[in-house]
């Protein structure tokens, strides 16, 4: 029998759920619970928990369990990075003009930019809630969207799916018997040619995720800028690296990865990978294609 599948956008990406055939109210849940966690996390949504976090900068906000997860995953992320990662630079991203979702967005660099800020995000675990530093803006990002993927998994385990494969934007998780052959196979898409895989995953069940410089990109007054900031200069990312995938346990810890070993570089994006203990296909933008394989398993904060 055929599997059922669900396509729609959310978080402004294309989403598309696969479960087991004639399983079309679950799907329709996992949908449900997309979308709720976009209206709390979406930057875009005045009324979402993460606009009030950030309308709220400086002082203590209490927040869903669901939304202190995101953060809470952000702050180990940046920990375990030494800051290579940092949630906190979405004032950054609107200055060079990612102000809006991408279709509506000006796109035109609007005020000076500044490194993100070294002050640390404050968590307290016993009532839910945080504290942003003054003057920065939380960003969920790539984070938010792998988190979300790897919830709906969750969900998709708990209503006892045999079978469940979630992708969002550029994240995918599975795990189950595919519905196409005997383990999972998932291409690295070039970041030049998207109907070109560079490489391939094969395995049991996890996360595949991408970041890349080759989306969300757009040319200033002969400037080329994109979505993926240094925290060193606040300013779009120079390294000769165009995009990583990766594959990892978690898709939320998959995000981070990709990024950190985007930013990285040619030169650096093999240590970054193992230091984080994730494998990854890494595209240079002259057309090189290096495949990491650490020999450690996969380190996540905890």
């Amino acid at each position: 029998m055929e599997p059922t599948e669900l396509r729609f956008r959310a978080m402004g990406s294309p989403c598309r759920i696969v479960t087991d055939p004639n399983s079309h109210r679950a799907a329709e849940e996992i949908r449900s619970l997309v979308e709720y966690l976009e209206r709390c996390w979406s930057r875009f949504l005045h009324n979402s928990e993460v606009s009030a976090v950030n309308r709220a900068a400086g002082r203590v906000t209490v927040v869903s369990d669901i939304t202190y997860k995101l953060i809470a995953n952000a702050v180990r992320a940046h920990d375990r990075t030494g800051g290579r990662f940092n949630p906190l630079m979405l004032e950054q991203l609107m200055a060079i003009g990612y102000d809006r979702t991408w279709t509506e967005a000006r796109l035109i660099p609007s005020g000076p930019i500044e490194p993100a800020t070294l002050e640390p995000i404050d968590l307290y675990p016993t009532v839910k809630a945080v504290r942003i530093p003054a003057g920065t803006a939380f960003d969920p990002g790539g984070i938010g969207k792998g988190l979300a993927v790897d919830l709906a998994i969750e969900r998709c385990q708990s209503l006892g799916l045999k079978m469940a494969s979630v992708e969002l934007g550029g994240d995918l998780k599975v795990y189950g018997k595919p519905w196409f052959g005997d383990r999972w196979t998932v291409g690295a898409a070039s970041p030049f040619l998207e109907s070109l895989d560079t490489a391939s995953f094969s395995f049991d069940g996890g996360a595949v995720t991408t970041s890349t410089t080759a989306r969300r990109r757009w040319n200033s007054n002969g400037t080329v800028l994109h979505h993926l900031l240094d925290p060193t200069t606040g300013r779009p990312s120079t390294s000769d690296v165009v995009s990583v995938t990766t594959c990892s346990a978690l898709a939320w810890w998959g995000e981070v990865a990709s990024k950190v070993a985007l930013l990285a570089g040619s030169t650096g994006a093999s240590r970054a990978l193992a230091d984080l203990g994730v494998p990854g296909i890494v595209v240079t933008n002259d057309g090189q294609v290096l495949v990491e394989r650490p020999t450690s398993r996969t380190e996540v904060p905890v």
